[in-house]
This record gives structure tokens, C-alpha cells and sequence, in this order.
């Protein structure tokens, strides 16, 4: 890496020193942070600096998603010099190299960022700052009929999408529609809790959704409607619907599946099973949609409701039967989406709290192939495995569909050249955390 002049937002140098230092944070985290993806970054074996401008990253092994791995947001670049003098930072003191400079943030309301004026790229931002708005989806809807918004990062509904374009169609494009986006949503089973402990158990829970009779229902309240694997449809990793359907789960004949999730809970020993679902309250319709299929196959599940900070602690406490949860984002590399399955003892991103070796074993294996038709297969072969486990249940990709106004091609001319977007509760989850 040659550094061209970067500095950090208070006018100090970025040099070689604040990459070693951010990089050896997240693969091997000194007394009291924990490193929330140390995993992914296991294969770095040095950090060397031979001057100022200039970083050699060591592999023991090869790591085809390296370059990936480094590019996530995760691995923001900190301040040497911030983490040793400002204990607040980064969690509280937002600080860093970017085009946007943080003005405040005010929970549950805003963020507002300014432009950085000795940012790197000559003549970017663009755009003197931006406003970005908490808010509900009725709300955000409302925003971007009312010409209050200029972006809309919430996902729309058809509903949505048409009252929108019934209002502003000659001023606002809708972008995203037919295509997964980055976000998977699955209800993670907590391998630890009995009787989840049992594959057979899982794998019944598995068995119950009507994927394509709930995608419908999905797609009239809310975006993330799309069925796919846990690799993103459309990219070069998942199956084709075909061979999607083949999983455990994913079939069309719904009552097989039902009547072989019945037969697996009574050769479990639990015909009449009760769980407790706990799930951010801003997802309620999917808290709904689990209740009425497990139903089917004599499940009772027992909601939990939950504020996004509180889920947080639900999951580090391991107090919960089936979570409402997500697959990382950003990226469709599986050394970042699978990595998600990495074992709990060093991994406590994964909430189906296994420790499954094989699964570890595949990991490494993907991950050391560059050819990437051959990569591929191993990709597959593991996803197989979470799937025959039953350690998620997939519920549905988001749907990006979004609003945007059509001068935000012409950012020069706004008002004030200031971009004010819209942005949902559920984006503020992981604030603060590295």
C-alpha cells in the first residue's frame, strides 16, 4: 500500500503505522476489545511497515478473499495515535479518513456528516454533507412523496412503490427492482438449548416453511422477499433454482416436507414442541410468518420482542431458543458471508453457537482455492452442510428496491448541496462496533 497524502479528519497523517495498528486490532485484539471477525483474518500472519508510505501484509496461507476481506468496512483504517490517548475511540469518537467528516449523531433521529476538504481525491465529495434521517417506513415513504429526501435507503414495498410513483414519478427513478440485495435474513437456532441440540429437531423446523406462499405475503409488507441460499441469488456462488430446490427446505411439495417434519419431532420425542422466538421489533411480520408454519407442524412458538440494542445482549448471553438474525453484508465473497458459520469459541458472531469441525474444515478449503469454478463446489458443499443441519432457517434476501430522486445525478444543483437520505433503525445495530 503506497500512501497519496491521506490524513485523518482532525488533520493528522494516515501512515503505514495506523494500518498495522488497525490490522493486528481485528486478527489478534490486545486486553478488552474483542475482535468481533478475528476469523476472517486468521491468515495474516505480519504486518510490516519498512517505512511510512508503505505496508507488506504476510499470509501463512493462501486466502483467495483476501483482497475482500481487507476492503469490507469492517476493516476501517484508526488512528495509531487516537486509540492510545482517547479511550472513547472508536466507540464513541467517530474519527477517521473518509470524505465525510461526523458533525453528530442523535439516537433514534440522525446522523450529519460535513465534507472533508483535505480528503485524498481532488474534487470529491461532491456534495457539501449529508443529513441521514431514523425513521419508520411509513415515515420514509412519506419523506420521499413529500420531496423531503432525496435517497431512500430503506427497502420499498410494491405498495409503497406505487404510491410513490403515483405522486413524484416525474421527479423520483425507483432502482433495485427484480434483484437480490446484500441482506439475508434467517431465524438462527441455538444449537445449545435443548431440545435444538437435536439435528432432527432443527431440521423439522427447517422442514415447515412454504417458501414460496410466504414470499408472497412478504412482498406486500416488506422488501426482503426474495428466496435464495445463504449465497446471494445472482451471483457466482448460488445454485440455480433447480439445484436450490434440491436442499432440505427449499422443496415445492410442501406437504412431504411438513408430514417428514412431524415424523422427525416424534422420533425426537417432541410432537408438541413449544419455542421462544426472539426478534427485533421491526421485523414483526416475519415473528408472524414463523408462528403460523411452525404451527403447521405443531410447533408453538412463544414471540419475544425486542429493541436492537437489547437483541445485541440476547445474543451474547446465549438466552434465546430461535433468533431473528442476518448473514454479514457488503460482500457476496463466502469468506465473508460463511465466515459467519465459523465455530462460537472464537467466533461470537455466530448465533447457532456449533462448533462444527467439518464446517470449519470446508471453510479452509474454499478459502485456499483460486480457481473459482472449483471454489464454487466447495462453496456449495458447504452450504449443503449448514442446510442439512439445519443450524439456520433462510427466510428471504431484501429486494432493493429504492427511491431516488432524479436530480441526485445533478448534485450540484441541489439546495444548499446537501443530501438528505432516509435511514432504518436496523443500520444502526453494529455503531461503534469493530
Amino acid at each position: 500500500m503506497r500512501n497519496h497524502g491521506i490524513k485523518f479528519h482532525d488533520g493528522s497523517a494516515l501512515t503505514s503505522r495506523d494500518v498495522k495498528v488497525s490490522i493486528d486490532r481485528m486478527r489478534n485484539p490486545p486486553p478488552g476489545v474483542v475482535s468481533m471477525r478475528m476469523g476472517m483474518y486468521k491468515d495474516i500472519k505480519s504486518v510490516e511497515t519498512p517505512d511510512a508510505e508503505t505496508v507488506v501484509l504476510r499470509l501463512s496461507e493462501v486466502n483467495a478473499a483476501m483482497l475482500n476481506l481487507l476492503a469490507t468496512p469492517y476493516a476501517c483504517i484508526l488512528s495509531a495515535q487516537r486509540l492510545e490517548t482517547d479511550a472513547s475511540y472508536p466507540a464513541k469518537t467517530v474519527m477517521g479518513s473518509g470524505p465525510f467528516r461526523f458533525v453528530r449523531y442523535v439516537p433514534g433521529t440522525e446522523w450529519v456528516g460535513e465534507r472533508f476538504d483535505s480528503y485524498f481525491m481532488a474534487g470529491k465529495p461532491y456534495i457539501d454533507g449529508f443529513r441521514a434521517l431514523t425513521v419508520s417506513a411509513a415515515a420514509a415513504t412519506n419523506a420521499v412523496i413529500s420531496g423531503q429526501v432525496h435517497y431512500n435507503l430503506r427497502g420499498l414495498t410494491e405498495s409503497q412503490i406505487a404510491q410513490v410513483l403515483a405522486s413524484r414519478a416525474d421527479q423520483v427513478n425507483i432502482v433495485g427492482t427484480g434483484a437480490a440485495g446484500d441482506l439475508l435474513f434467517v431465524v438462527s437456532l441455538n444449537t445449545t438449548q435443548k431440545p435444538l441440540d437435536d439435528v432432527r429437531v432443527r431440521r423439522a423446523l427447517l422442514l415447515a416453511l412454504d417458501r414460496q406462499a410466504g414470499a408472497k405475503a412478504m412482498k406486500q409488507l416488506t422488501s426482503a422477499n426474495v428466496i435464495g441460499g445463504l449465497s446471494r441469488p445472482g451471483s457466482v456462488w448460488a445454485r440455480s433454482e433447480q439445484e436450490l430446490e434440491a436442499l432440505p427446505g427449499f422443496g415445492r411439495d410442501v406437504e412431504a416436507a411438513r408430514a417428514e417434519a412431524r415424523r422427525l419431532l416424534k422420533e425426537a420425542g417432541h410432537p408438541n414442541l413449544k419455542l421462544r422466538f426472539t426478534f427485533n421489533g421491526l421485523y414483526s411480520y416475519f415473528a408472524v410468518l414463523m408462528a403460523d408454519q411452525l404451527r403447521q407442524i405443531g410447533v408453538t412458538v412463544e414471540t419475544q420482542t425486542v429493541d436492537s440494542l437489547s437483541l445485541a445482549a440476547v445474543k451474547r448471553s446465549g438466552d434465546y431458543d430461535m433468533l431473528f438474525d442476518n448473514l454479514p453484508e457488503y460482500l457476496d465473497d463466502p469468506s465473508v458471508r460463511l465466515g459467519w458459520f465459523l465455530p462460537f469459541k472464537t467466533n461470537p458472531l455466530n448465533t447457532t453457537r456449533a462448533n462444527d469441525p467439518l464446517l470449519e474444515s470446508l471453510y479452509d478449503q474454499q478459502k485456499r482455492e483460486m480457481d473459482t469454478a472449483r471454489r464454487t463446489v466447495l462453496v456449495q458443499k458447504m452450504e449443503k452442510h449448514i442446510v442439512d443441519n439445519a443450524y439456520v432457517i433462510p427466510l428471504y434476501w431484501m429486494e432493493w428496491q429504492r427511491a431516488i430522486s432524479k436530480d441526485v445525478g445533478g448534485l450540484r444543483s441541489m439546495p444548499s448541496n446537501f443530501m438528505k437520505i432516509n435511514l432504518a433503525d436496523i443500520w444502526l445495530r453494529n455503531a461503534g462496533t469493530r
